[in-house]
């Protein structure tokens, strides 16, 4: 499997935090790790996924969908002379935005490894999504969506994304209904 742009033909953004330099949010598409994607997507807290999928198939997805990724450095390096790349960095998140990069977005496979929940990734990373959908760098957006059951994650979305609920998703397959919510930001 080669490298490839993200198909959003928005530009690679990186994030990192102030006075920490072990966990950084990138949109390269170089840095994915289709394993550790694989490997998060068949434990139980990624309810949505019944197995993981294909490798070739995984890869497609996060590859065809603007993935933002959440990482921790893995070799101590000065943080102004780190450079990023799969040997020296671990991914423990994602979430993946299928998007035209101009006009709509669906937010989807947004988690963080259950040993690094509790430090605030999970808000970086929905905030490093809500800036870079935000009306100044996407003044077109005329949707986003998302699916998720859990009520405290609805609240969550809706004060980060201002979205809303407005249908519900049957699915027996997973013994829980997901509730659909939307935004029209810049309408």
């Amino acid at each position: 499997m080669s490298s490839a742009p993200p198909t959003s033909g928005l530009p690679v953004q990186t994030w990192t935090r102030e006075n920490e330099s072990e966990f950084f949010i990138s949109t390269d598409p170089n840095l994915l790790s289709v394993k550790a994607v694989n490997a998060a997507f068949s434990e139980d807290f990624v309810y949505w996924i019944k197995k993981p999928f294909p490798e070739n198939v995984l890869w497609q997805m996060l590859h065809g969908s603007l993935s933002f990724g959440v990482y921790r450095q893995t070799q101590a390096e000065p943080s102004s002379s780190f450079v990023a790349s799969p040997k020296n960095t671990e991914q423990i998140g994602l979430c993946r935005v299928v998007t035209d990069g101009a006009t709509f977005a669906y937010i989807s496979d947004t988690y963080i490894l259950p040993k690094y929940q509790g430090n605030g990734l999970g808000n970086w990373l929905v905030g490093c999504v809500a800036e870079t959908f935000s009306k100044e760098n996407m003044p077109h957006l005329r949707r986003i969506m998302l699916l998720t059951d859990d009520v405290r994650m609805q609240k969550f979305y809706g004060k980060m994304l201002g979205v809303g609920v407005i249908g519900t998703e049957k699915r027996e397959d997973m013994g829980r209904d997901l509730v659909f919510m939307c935004a029209r930001p810049h309408a």
